[in-house]
């Protein structure tokens, strides 16, 4: 990662940079404009010397001959006296004067006439020329300016000369006098430079960590409030923005809590899904029915549940029942709603299997309760009409008919009676009488009671009960249905000669009985269901026995209502075994 300077330091050194970068025009302009504007003043002042020369050279050069000796004279003292270099020269560039020669030498002068600063004295009435002199071999500022006579016309030239050196020191000088300055300046507005950079950032660096931590959900930090101006401005919008923002967000979390509270707190099963299909939420219910994990976010639909009918909800939201075979079989109402800009659609399941079932039950419970009522009607009906028919049936003959219709209507009679104590059962409206009882004197009296019948068909009745069984609570005459549903049973469906044990024993906090036979026996496929309302294993002998279907499931009803368990084991040709427990005293039913 690369390193970055803090706006403190990018401040500071802008500003420095800025400030060495104006020194520095500064220094350079003083070194590239200072030489020309000496020179321009310089010039000026040679002018004006050179005014003063022409004003003394203008008589002694309109007289004819042209006397050079006084001339020659005139220009030493005058150069004596600026400290300046003159030269007189007439009309033709003919040198009469030089400050530097003495008179003997001017013949060895050359013509000045073509000379730069000549020619632009006597073209434009001031000439000026800089340049290193043939004669004296000096950098020289030279300043011509035209003599003229009593008639304006030109009679001759006067020339004044200041050496460069002087304004080579003077510049370099200068130069030299304002890089210190700059250098000191710098040096000096260094220390402040850096105070205003901290004091200008520091506010600025506070907002930008309120802003970083407002950012990550932290609204503990405020900008600051002792500011004016446009940064004074801007931290009041900010600490307005993060205290609106502060308190939206509460609003947030609050309604977000009470829509989890309401999720989790839902029975139905609830899923959200993006405009592509891919899962954004499950509430807890949901993956409770289907066994999901966190890694059920971000995959579609189909990948989750593999169910195309319930991908096409998706992009077609209605209300649809589909069944589900994972993780088990199981039916739901599912109903599917757009988000709003068709951001995506949501989805409730409502598990309606158990309605299912329940309707499937009712269903089968109707059937077979029409079946068992239409039987014995049809019989007693046929043979009612047979009595009624003329002439009647002889004695013997009617009375047999009336033990056949005798017999149906007890059928009916304990049908209704079963349906009617099942009925009871399963909305609770049934209240047990509970007391503290044995199960063994119960056990013995319905033994005694069905004894005749087990002796009709040859069987024993074995009760094995120990000596010190503990008590149990619980609603006498209810256990004594329950006794003689499962001792009937098994003396009606043991062939002849069987035998039936009746036994018990503690187990833990209740106490075990058992009703076994040593009969046919029931397929492992049939225990399941043995429970259920007219489920029969053999349902023609079950009708021909007299049996109304109802026994087992008036037997589990009152077993479950006296918070005990109920099951069947058994195998073919090997008899059956049927345990159901009650709880004992010390464990109270209510």
């Amino acid at each position: 990662m690369a390193f970055r300077f803090s706006l403190q330091w990018r401040w500071f050194f802008g500003l420095t940079g800025l400030l060495a970068a104006l020194l520095g025009v500064v220094i350079l302009g003083s070194e590239h404009f200072l030489r020309p504007y000496i020179v321009g003043t310089l010039q000026k002042d040679l002018e004006r010397n050179g005014r003063v020369v022409r004003h003394f050279a203008a008589p002694l050069l309109v007289t004819s001959p042209v006397p050079v000796q006084e001339i020659n004279q005139m220009a030493q003292t005058l150069g004596k006296e600026t400290g300046l270099r003159v030269t007189i020269m007439t009309a033709d560039g003919t040198v009469v004067g030089e400050s530097d020669k003495p008179p003997e030498l001017l013949v060895s002068i050359e013509n000045h006439r073509y000379r730069p600063e000549v020619v632009g004295a006597l073209t434009k009435g001031v000439g000026a020329d800089q340049r290193r002199s043939s004669t004296t071999g000096q950098a020289l500022l030279y300043v011509a300016q035209p003599v003229l006579g009593g008639d304006d016309r030109i009679v001759g030239v006067v020339r004044v000369a200041l050496s460069l050196q002087t304004v080579e020191a003077i510049a370099q000088r200068v130069f030299w006098i304002v890089a210190v300055a700059g250098l000191m300046v710098w040096c000096l507005s260094v220390p402040m430079l850096f105070l205003l950079a901290r004091r200008w950032s520091r506010p600025i660096e506070t907002m930008r960590q309120m802003a970083v931590r407002v950012a990550g959900g932290d609204f503990s930090r405020t900008a600051p409030r002792d500011i004016g101006g446009e940064l004074g401005e801007l931290a009041g919008a900010l600490n307005q923005m993060a205290s609106q923002l502060a308190a939206r967000l509460r609003e947030l979390d609050k309604e977000k809590a009470e829509l989890s509270a309401v999720l989790a707190g839902m029975t139905e099963g609830v899923l959200v899904a993006d405009d592509q299909g891919r899962i954004r939420l499950i509430n807890r219910a949901l993956r409770q029915q289907f066994q999901l994990g966190d890694e059920t976010i971000g995959k579609t639909v189909l990948e989750v549940f593999r169910n195309v009918e319930l991908e096409k909800l998706v992009t077609t939201p209605t209300a649809r029942e589909l069944a589900f075979l994972t993780p088990s079989e199981r039916v739901f109402a599912v109903n599917a709603a757009s988000l709003p800009n068709h951001a995506g659609v949501v989805m409730v399941f409502h598990d309606i299997t158990r309605l299912k079932q329940l309707e499937n039950v009712r269903k089968e419970f109707v059937a077979n309760v029409s079946h068992e009522l239409r039987t014995p009607l049809s019989i007693i009906k046929g043979y009612v009409e047979t009595l009624l028919e003329e002439p009647p049936p002889d004695p013997s003959l009617a009375r047999q008919f009336l033990e056949i219709i005798r017999k149906h209507s007890q059928r009916l009679e304990n049908l209704i009676e079963d349906l009617l104590n099942i009925s009871a059962l399963e909305s609770q409206q049934a209240r047990l009488e509970l007391e503290t009882l044995s199960l063994c004197d119960v056990a013995r009296s319905v033994a005694e009671e069905l004894a005749k019948q087990a002796r009709e068909k040859s069987m024993d009745i074995t009760l094995e009960f120990p000596d010190a069984l503990p008590m149990v609570r619980g609603d006498r005459r209810r256990l004594h249905q329950v006794f003689v549903n499962l001792l009937d049973n098994a003396i009606k469906y043991t062939p002849t000669g069987g035998r039936i044990t009746i036994c018990a024993r503690q187990n833990g906090n209740e106490i075990e009985c058992c009703v076994a036979d040593n009969g046919p026996g029931i397929a492992a496929e049939h225990l399941p269901r043995i429970f259920e309302r007219f489920y029969r294993v053999d349902k023609a002998r079950s009708r021909e026995l007299g049996g109304t279907g109802l026994g087992l499931s008036i037997v589990k009803h009152i077993v479950q209502t006296h918070g005990g368990r109920v099951w069947a084991e058994s195998r073919v040709g090997e008899g059956s075994r049927f345990y159901f427990t009650v709880p004992l005293a010390t464990e109270r039913t209510e």
